[in-house]
């Protein structure tokens, strides 16, 4: 003797409340990732207006939730890790050596060759 229990249905209120909860959760994400591309962003147009060039070495690939490269490579003695994006295209391997601008004021700031915009 099995029951078929139906859970009650939703009023009018509660749908609203969760279309609510929906909307601000979505909010809160698209303003966050809005944030972190505008400072990438600003980050780059730093390094392009005084940087130096070196040889970095990719340590780690990834290509869950975008693309993306660690780059191991040293200034003034100074061992830095950074990361940087990637073109699906581009041929990238772990133990690659890559070209860096990193910017002479903060040497933790850097794009590789793999960015679009390295050469702009």
């Amino acid at each position: 003797m099995s029951k078929n229990i139906k859970p009650p249905k939703k009023t009018l209120k509660e749908k609203i409340c969760i279309f609510l909860v929906l909307i601000g959760t979505s909010s809160v994400i698209y303003f966050i990732a809005t944030g972190l591309t505008e400072e990438r962003e600003q980050e780059i147009e730093f390094v392009k207006k005084d940087y130096s060039m070196t040889r970095g070495i990719i340590t780690k690939k990834s290509v869950h939730k975008g693309h993306h490269i660690r780059v191991e490579y040293k200034v003034e003695g100074k061992l830095y890790e950074e990361s940087d994006g990637f073109n699906i295209n581009d041929k990238v391997e772990e133990g690659d050596s890559v070209y860096v601008k990193y910017s002479k004021s903060k040497p933790e700031l850097m794009i590789t060759e793999y960015n679009d915009e390295f050469n702009n």
